[in-house]
């Protein structure tokens, strides 16, 4: 249960440092979208819980009601687990595939 737990907040960190600021629910339906595949199946019961450890740890901070940013040791901890180079790329090629659908679907409201 451990490993599933350490795994799962390994997920929520680097999703929420990828889709900043965010809500708990915004960072569990990203999950599969930015990991994909198996790595995409973490429980829901994991993010909640991983998520009000975080708060407690002082790793994330609210902005406003329901959404949630990393502290600058949040950052410390998620550039430390995965390269900075590689966060960056994800949310480049997740706001690609954001700009895509909104371009499918904006006209089609005129």
């Amino acid at each position: 249960m451990a490993e599933i737990d350490s795994f799962s907040s390994l997920l929520y960190l680097t999703t929420l440092r990828v889709t900043q600021p965010a809500r708990v629910q915004d960072v569990l339906r990203s999950v599969p979208i930015v990991w994909g595949g198996e790595l995409g199946a973490v429980s829901k019961d994991a993010i909640y819980a991983i998520h009000d450890q975080f708060r407690l740890d002082g790793l994330i901070t609210p902005v406003k009601k329901g959404s949630y940013i990393l502290t600058a040791k949040g950052f410390e901890v998620a550039d430390r687990l995965t390269k900075q180079r590689k966060l960056d790329n994800l949310r480049m090629f997740l706001m690609k595939r954001q700009r895509k659908s909104y371009r499918r679907t904006a006209r089609r409201f005129e």
